[in-house]
């Protein structure tokens, strides 16, 4: 009897044994993995090792210097270069900065504002890394110009030899802007001897028969308009 125990006694202990030397072994084949923390840009190597690409430079798109309209807007964009050599457009990560905001104002995302004439540097920063210097310089809108010229009359019937009519001047100029512009142009009346016309568009009759009216300024001729002149 005591035999039969002494055996299942050691029987016990050896598969014990083996059941610890076979977990030991599992443990030591099994692969370990080792992670940094990732700080800009990860890159990982076939060893599952991963390790952070930092910012090192921010560089403004634009060249210097960015001319922009009185009371226009300007989109700046910035890119940002990596340790591990990658780019990466960062322009909505950066701060954006203009010298003179009375200037022009640079909002979140590198939207330019200009504000008065003059000039202000714009750069991008983050983490303690500053971009280039980039020149807004705010202009003058240019003026309006002239596209077209549209003559009126005060009367729709024809004009009795000895009378007067006013003639007007439209102008339309390139902004959208309509205005009167009688006393500006020069009025030419293509045969004088029936009638003619003033520098402020007062036209009289001379004789019957019929002439055109035009009105010139700046190199832009409106269209003509008929005149006739009858007699009593």
């Amino acid at each position: 009897m005591k035999r039969k125990q002494m055996r299942f006694t050691g029987y016990c202990l050896v598969t014990g044994l083996l059941v610890i030397l076979t977990l030991v072994m599992d443990s030591c084949s099994s692969p370990r993995t080792t992670l940094t923390g990732i700080i800009s840009r990860t890159t990982t190597t076939t060893t599952q090792t991963t390790t952070a690409a930092k910012l090192v430079s921010i560089a403004i798109t634009q060249s210097s210097p960015v001319k922009i309209l009185l009371g226009a807007t300007e989109q700046f964009n910035a890119v940002g270069t990596f340790s591990d050599g990658t780019t990466q457009d960062i322009t909505y990560a950066v701060i954006w900065n203009s010298s003179d905001a009375t200037i022009a104002t640079i909002a979140y995302g590198g939207l330019a504002t200009a504000i008065v004439l003059g000039n202000t540097d714009v750069t991008a920063a983050i983490n303690g890394i500053i971009s280039n210097v980039v020149i807004l310089e705010v202009v003058p809108s240019p003026a309006p110009t002239l596209t077209s010229i549209a003559v009126s009359r005060s009367l729709v019937a024809n004009l009795m030899v000895g009378q007067t009519e006013q003639f007007n001047a439209q102008g339309s100029y390139s902004d959208g802007a309509t205005n009167n512009i009688t006393s500006q142009v020069t009025w030419t009346s293509t045969d004088t001897t029936i009638a003619t016309i003033s520098s402020t568009g007062l036209a009289a009759g001379l004789k019957p028969g019929q002439t055109v009216i035009t009105a010139i300024l700046s190199g832009v001729t409106s269209i003509g308009t008929a005149l006739t002149v009858i007699s009593h």
